[in-house]
């Protein structure tokens, strides 16, 4: 089933019911796409950004994106026209350049989606511009690259979705491990390379934050260790696996 697209996801963060809503329940990409898109309308809901008056072509261009029809147009350029002394309409004029119902419930969807979209859009972008201007006035230029990536499903309900990467940085690779959370365990957890068939194995060490870096050794075939596997370790001085993972995901090589 594909996954829902950006209007119908940032639509549901809006609040606005979609019949496909229920996708969500077996689809972990989606659900991390609409929780971010909610977070990002919380942000700008407690912002508290006083409205402006938008410019008089504004219902123009929005109504010419979402295919409004021309009496639409006329009744937004009458709605927005200031009201000249002398020339103010009688009540039926009045209703008459009104938008109509239709009309501002388009404008506040279209719009409200548009915006959310266009917000996490701008988001990302300022962010990166930021980390790169930061990183060029340190000196040197981005000094990190993303070689692969990989979803770690959970694979107990102790815990949420978690993400892997493989990054360089000054020539070293480093896997990174990034979770909402760690759970409380009996032991510690540790951070593994298995091979396709979970027969082969290395260990990289232990995950002792939410975003945990750990080096991988340079003659590693990645290749031939694609999955990320997280475990929980008794301490019982037992090098091996225990065999009880929280995590696992193949990378996207």
């Amino acid at each position: 089933m594909p996954h829902l697209s950006t209007d119908a996801l940032a639509a549901l963060a809006l609040g606005e019911a979609d019949a496909r809503a229920e996708h969500l329940e077996s689809c972990v990409q989606c659900r991390a796409e609409l929780t971010a898109l909610r977070a990002t309308a919380e942000r700008f809901r407690a912002a508290h950004v006083p409205a402006l008056d938008p410019p008089a072509a504004v219902w123009d261009r929005i109504l010419a994106d979402i295919g409004g029809d021309s009496a639409d147009a006329t009744a937004v350029e009458a709605d927005d026209r200031p009201v000249e002394a002398g020339d103010r309409p009688t009540g039926t004029e009045h209703a008459s350049r009104m938008p109509t119902g239709d009309l501002v419930r388009r404008r506040r969807r279209r719009f409200g989606v548009g915006a959310l979209v266009a917000a996490c859009a701008a988001s990302a972008v300022v962010a990166a511009s930021l980390a790169v201007l930061l990183v060029t006035q340190v000196g040197g230029g981005p000094r990190s690259t993303d070689l692969a990536g990989a979803a770690l499903e959970p694979l107990t309900t102790a815990v949420s979705p978690a993400r892997a990467e493989v990054i360089e940085r000054d020539g070293q690779r480093l896997l990174v491990v990034d979770a909402d959370a760690l759970p409380t365990v009996d032991g510690y957890l540790d951070v593994w390379l298995l091979d396709a068939d979970a027969q082969q194995m290395v260990s990289l060490g232990v995950m002792d934050a939410t975003s945990t870096e750990l080096a991988l050794p340079a003659d590693l075939d990645l290749e031939a260790f694609p999955v990320v596997d997280v475990s929980v370790e008794p301490y019982d001085g037992d090098p091996t696996h225990s065999g009880e993972s929280i995590w696992r995901g193949a990378l996207d090589l």
